[in-house]
């Protein structure tokens, strides 16, 4: 039974890179069916996303002289991550991977994607260079340290793994696709549907702005991108709000009581008449605003995951791994050297 690969890459601005890519891809195709191997790269779908040079006119050109190329094109440019969910949603292969345009995602490390999959039981196989991937420290540096931090305030150990080079089960791929709305990140919704996440060593080259040193993204662009992760999560610390909503009621009580003690007592180191009464309330009432807040918040954490489409289950095949897995420990593939 053949094991079907379908790959994606969205296109922007890689009139330079695309016949490379696709020549790649070819050679890849072409090493499986000459070792007659099981697993076969069936498509190579393109998406135009309203590209700024001449990448329509060379993809099409090259769909023409390869059948396995498949180009279809948005009505407008709604950026990298629409643009790769509507590719995913023409794909039919039993994996999935998707690499940019610029060939910093080699397809020669395809292979070794799928074997990490594989071999960890995982359904999603992240690319993760050992290696510095811009040649800038401080780009790479910041890089991090965002992952990081998103990756705490998500509560999410695989937000610093996020990259578009991606290996993903073909289902998994389709169904976190079909429920993303205009402002869902791509990867937050892949993770609802499997928490079966690995990472392999890939070299990544950023090629594309070595030379001017600029990022593929401007400062908006990386807010807006920040800001669509944020909102397709359950923030971290909104989990902490009921209970420390509760203990805020609960500590109103207890000073609230104590002090309506101590004035009933008529003790020496009671508040002032009228005092106590103003803070009672106050706390009493605080406390209960707070918590009914936290629990506020909650709801609307959980709104937020109901809108943007997390599934409540989803079912998963996985009965050919056995057969992948044993036909890429006979097929000779690249893997990155160890750093």
């Amino acid at each position: 039974m053949a094991i079907s690969i379908s790959t994606v890459t969205p296109v922007y601005n890689g009139a330079k890179y695309l016949p490379d890519l696709v020549a790649e891809l070819g050679k890849l195709r072409a090493t499986l069916e000459k070792e007659n191997s099981p697993l076969k790269l069936g498509e190579s779908v393109f998406v135009i996303d309203e590209a700024i040079d001449d990448s329509e006119a060379v993809i099409r050109s090259l769909a023409k002289k390869h059948d396995w190329v498949q180009v279809i094109t948005l009505s407008s440019n709604f950026g990298q991550h629409p643009a790769t969910i509507a590719g995913m949603l023409y794909t039919s292969g039993d994996w999935v991977v998707t690499l940019d345009e610029d060939l910093q995602h080699h397809p020669k490390y395809i292979p070794s994607l799928l074997a990490s999959a594989v071999e960890g039981s995982a359904d999603i196989c992240y690319a993760k260079s050992p290696k510095n991937t811009h040649n800038s420290f401080m780009r790479d540096g910041m890089a991090r340290l965002f992952k990081s931090m998103m990756s705490r305030m998500l509560n999410n150990p695989h937000t610093r793994d996020f990259n578009s080079f991606r290996a993903v089960r073909g289902e998994i791929a389709r169904g976190a696709a079909s429920i993303c709305r205009h402002d869902t990140y791509l990867d937050i919704a892949l993770s609802w549907f499997t928490k079966r996440i690995q990472t392999q060593d890939v070299i990544l080259y950023d090629d594309r702005n070595q030379n001017n040193g600029q990022s593929g993204y401007s400062f908006f662009g990386l807010v807006k991108h920040a800001k669509r992760m944020v909102m397709s999560s359950k923030i971290k610390f909104l989990r902490l709000a009921i209970p420390l909503g509760i203990i805020a009621f609960l500590t109103s009580m207890f000073i609230a009581g104590y002090m309506f003690i101590t004035a009933l007592m008529d003790l020496e180191f009671a508040a002032p008449r009228g005092w106590t009464t103003i803070i009672l309330l106050v706390l009493l009432f605080g406390g209960i605003t707070l918590a009914m807040l936290s629990i506020l918040l909650e709801s609307i954490g959980d709104l937020v995951l109901s809108t943007n489409g997390k599934p409540t289950f989803f079912v998963v095949d996985r009965s050919k791994d056995d057969e992948l897995k044993e036909a890429l420990s006979k097929l000779n593939y690249e893997i990155a050297p160890s750093s």
